[in-house]
């Protein structure tokens, strides 16, 4: 019995940190994200970037497993991931009910009427429950430090954004993966006649919460920065928010969910945005909009002066407007690019908005949280633990996960392990040893579980439980 391999168990593995690893691009995002080539230093996530059915494939061979044992452990496997859907299925059902009052894409008719104090308290169970699920999903949280760090980085598209955070009133920011993109683009040191390559690090997953600050306060706050009148902050807030369409108030918490994200792109995100010229956009059109509306305004007042037929005054006059027109038109043309670039990556790089990102969400937390199982389980079974020493066993299953699927992760071995201890499959002897509950007496122990979830479900009129076919 080896299903974790027989190259690291914890009394031979070396105790200190690993280096940081070269991350290698999955195959599937190999046109996204470039060649091997590109691999960057990063470090390493608590997210485990295979399926439960790779892990179940891995795990169970036959050579792994005695023959009486061969058979149940495959069952057992699939049993534990079916009830930790089953515990999902639960919390996902609380999740919505929790997001009702606060979706922009509600069909029901609203019922029930809160007071304000009410709306407060449970938009923050709202927000708390959220982080909660978005943590169990092993993404990690982007500070406020960290997104404005972001926000200074320069474009690959050539754009510069604007985002002024402070009109939410709340904002979470929370990422999963890492990999990088490459860009070619022609390189004005070659006379724009040759491209030269960038590698741009990119998020593979991003998770956005936001909610809009009252009117009346951000109303407020305004007129403290500003040290103006009421009237003069409520067109400043108009300007401030003329992007966003009518119907978004304060009222409403919006989930956005992106896939490869470029990290200096972080901008986009925010419904707020407002696109500003480059630097070298500006010099390029004030030089080129700029000297030929000089060049026309001066040849206009050469043929006013010089002219003494109103036909000829006219067409002078008129031949000016356009010109100018011309070059105006030029600014917007430049701005509808930008704008053009913008649309085009948040509409290839969506992948679920509002409740949808509920149900997204709570499928990658339990399939994490399997994955974790799964592992912590197998590698009992061939290895007891003492108490004192699972970080050992966590270095022990990260380097399997290496040796197998060539990632690197940080195994969250301390989460499986209160979940395998909380379902009764984990033993501690008197040394405070660690081991498990062998697979055919842990089948006994969650087909016990189930009975008992469908009688209390039955009892309470609740939603069908669907267990899995029996051993």
């Amino acid at each position: 019995l080896n299903p974790m391999n027989e190259s690291v168990p914890i009394d031979t593995l070396d105790k200190s940190e690993p280096v940081a690893p070269r991350h290698e691009p999955a195959a599937n995002d190999s046109a996204d994200h470039g060649t091997a080539d590109e691999a960057t230093q990063i470090q390493k996530e608590r997210f485990i970037p295979v399926s439960r059915f790779a892990v179940i494939d891995r795990v169970h061979r036959q050579e792994n497993w005695p023959a009486e044992e061969f058979d149940d452990i495959k069952y057992l496997l699939n049993y534990l991931a079916a009830w930790r859907h089953q515990s999902y299925t639960e919390q996902l059902f609380k999740l919505k009910e929790a997001y009702l009052p606060f979706s922009p894409d509600r069909d029901t008719v609203q019922v029930l009427n809160y007071s304000r104090q009410q709306m407060d308290e449970k938009r923050q169970r709202l927000v708390d429950y959220l982080k909660s699920i978005v943590i169990q999903a092993n993404y990690q949280e982007i500070t406020e430090a960290d997104i404005n760090a972001y926000f200074e980085a320069q474009s690959p598209y050539g754009l510069k954004l604007k985002v002024d955070l402070d009109e939410f009133d709340e904002l979470l920011l929370f990422s999963r993966g890492s990999s990088t993109r490459v860009y070619q683009k022609r390189d004005w040191r070659w006379l724009y006649l040759r491209k030269s390559e960038t590698v741009e690090p990119i998020f593979q997953r991003l998770f956005l919460l936001i909610k809009l600050k009252p009117h009346s306060i951000r109303i407020e706050e305004i007129m403290r920065a500003e040290s103006c009148t009421q009237e003069k902050a409520h067109s400043i807030l108009k300007k401030k928010r003329r992007n966003l369409p009518e119907d978004a108030t304060s009222d409403h918490v919006y989930l956005k969910l992106f896939k490869n994200i470029n990290q200096s792109d972080l901008e986009m995100l925010f419904p707020n945005t407002e696109v500003e010229f480059r630097l070298f956009d500006k010099v390029r059109l004030g030089l080129t909009a700029g000297g030929g509306t000089v060049a026309s305004v001066m040849g206009t007042a050469t043929k006013v002066l010089a002219a003494t037929n109103p036909v000829a005054l006219a067409g002078a006059l008129a031949g000016l407007i356009g010109v100018i027109f011309r070059q105006v038109m030029k600014f917007f043309n430049q701005r509808n690019v930008y704008m053009m670039v913008l649309a085009q990556n948040l509409y290839f790089h969506n992948l679920a908005n509002n409740r949808g990102v509920l149900t997204l969400l709570s499928d990658r937390a339990e399939e994490e949280d399997i994955k974790e199982d799964l592992l912590l389980y197998t590698y009992l079974c061939q290895y007891d633990v003492p108490k004192g020493q699972l970080f050992m066993a966590k270095r022990a299953i990260e380097s399997y996960i290496k040796s197998e699927f060539d990632v690197y992760v940080d195994y969250d071995i301390d989460d499986a392990l209160s979940r395998l201890d909380r379902d009764g499959l984990v033993i501690q002897d008197t040394d405070e040893v660690l081991s498990v509950i062998r697979p055919r007496e842990a089948i006994a122990i969650l087909e016990n579980k189930w009975v008992n979830c469908i009688r209390e479900r039955s009892d309470s009129g609740d939603l069908q439980v669907v267990k899995p076919e029996s051993a």
